[in-house]
């Protein structure tokens, strides 16, 4: 039997698994030491119901329309609004050393993938498609090369790009959170007086408590920078030979818009839009994990499988060896580890989710939740199509 379901019914479903997912987690105690965020939980069972369904042929659902890409975009829109200049001065060698380890981990795992695509036999430009563009890219942009590849004779790049990046978000989620928490058991690591959350960091006067007025204006505010992100893309697609992704228009808004009205001295509504970032996130990953196709990965056994666990296996060591020290060994460091995991092998979102699954079970990070997904995300998008795209003729004729 084939179902279609439309918009209303999607989100109505999303709705229902983040909240079961907070059911599920809040009684499996496995799942809180792990860190492992609840929408991935239960959108992970949702997916593998269906799964198992369409391969029995009982039921085979057609997800017609979702809000994913407008809840991804309107999520990093509130990322962007938390860019203050002020923090970016308090962390301008850290910006620094986000974006070299994302550039060695991009370049690694471009490196890994060609290497092991050479030695199982199959094309090379396989291996950039299991490697950054999937990984560190995710579906989004391993989507966007696939034809390229195509034309450099990788047939079908562009299914096992998406295969790859579906592959990689749900690994994500499921790695970040442990390796934060091992580092941080191992280091015995706190949030310091520096890490409080930011209704904390304010005298109790100024402190606004939530009402409808407030709440709508943060709501409208937000999609409003959104709307703003969108004439920034299309300015940004115009960069010649590099894929731009929407979303970095919307981040970009985000910052412009929430540091003119500090520079003006307009109500930013903090409280309220770190209350929307977080329904609006686990929206997107509630939509995202439940409507993966699993069935796409059944074709894209044996050496594709040895590239993505080689992949793992290199991001992982290199958020934990390399990256945890340079950003610093400390308890924020140790939640970036887990960021850098999230979009190493997923994307965004799945860096973000990582980083609040480890926050609400030791405490907040306040460096680690504002600045390291943007910049790990303007660091990354600007240098991985740019590098696949200087790379791919030459490793199509390796």
């Amino acid at each position: 039997m084939n179902i279609t379901i439309d918009l209303v019914i999607t989100t109505g479903i999303a709705a229902l698994v983040v909240l079961l997912g907070n059911f599920i987690v809040n009684r499996v105690k496995l799942f809180r030491d792990f860190c492992i965020p609840a929408p991935v939980v239960s959108g992970l069972l949702v997916s593998i119901i269906l799964c198992i369904l369409k391969v029995n042929h009982i039921l085979s659902v057609k997800w017609t329309a979702t809000l994913g890409g407008w809840s991804m975009n309107l999520f990093l829109t509130a990322v962007g609004f938390g860019f203050t200049a002020d923090l970016i001065k308090k962390g301008g060698k850290l910006c620094a050393q986000i974006s070299i380890i994302t550039v060695i981990l991009i370049t690694l795992q471009d490196i890994v993938g060609v290497f092991l695509a050479k030695i199982a036999g199959v094309h090379p430009l396989i291996g950039l498609s299991c490697g950054s563009l999937s990984m560190y890219g995710g579906v989004g942009t391993a989507a966007a090369f696939g034809p390229i590849f195509e034309k450099l004779g990788c047939d079908g790049a562009t299914a096992i790009g998406v295969a790859a990046g579906t592959f990689g978000m749900v690994v994500a989620s499921l790695c970040g959170g442990p390796a934060a928490r091992f580092l941080i058991r191992r280091d015995s690591l706190k949030p310091g007086p520096e890490d409080a959350a930011p209704a904390d960091n304010k005298d109790k006067k100024t402190v606004h408590p939530l009402n409808v007025k407030r709440m709508s204006n943060a709501f409208f505010l937000l999609l409003m920078t959104g709307g703003i992100g969108g004439p920034i893309y299309m300015l940004l697609k115009h960069i010649p030979d590099i894929e731009v992704p929407y979303f970095l228009g919307c981040l970009i808004a985000g910052v412009i818009v929430r540091n003119t009205m500090e520079s003006l001295h307009k109500d930013c509504y903090v409280e309220e839009m770190n209350v929307l970032s977080h329904l609006i996130l686990y929206l997107f990953i509630a939509i995202t994990i439940m409507t993966l196709d699993l069935t796409k990965l059944f074709s894209v056994a044996g050496a594709m499988s040895m590239i993505l666990i080689g992949e793992v296996i290199v991001t992982v060591l290199l958020a934990v060896i390399v990256a945890y020290p340079v950003y610093g060994k400390s308890y924020n460091a140790a939640v970036m580890v887990a960021g850098l995991i999230g979009t190493g092998l997923g994307a965004t979102p799945n860096a973000v989710a990582n980083e609040k699954a480890v926050i609400d079970e030791f405490g907040y990070a306040h460096i680690a939740w504002i600045l390291f997904p943007g910049m790990a995300v303007l660091a990354g998008n600007i240098y991985n199509p740019l590098f696949v795209t200087l790379i791919e003729k030459f490793v199509a004729n390796l």
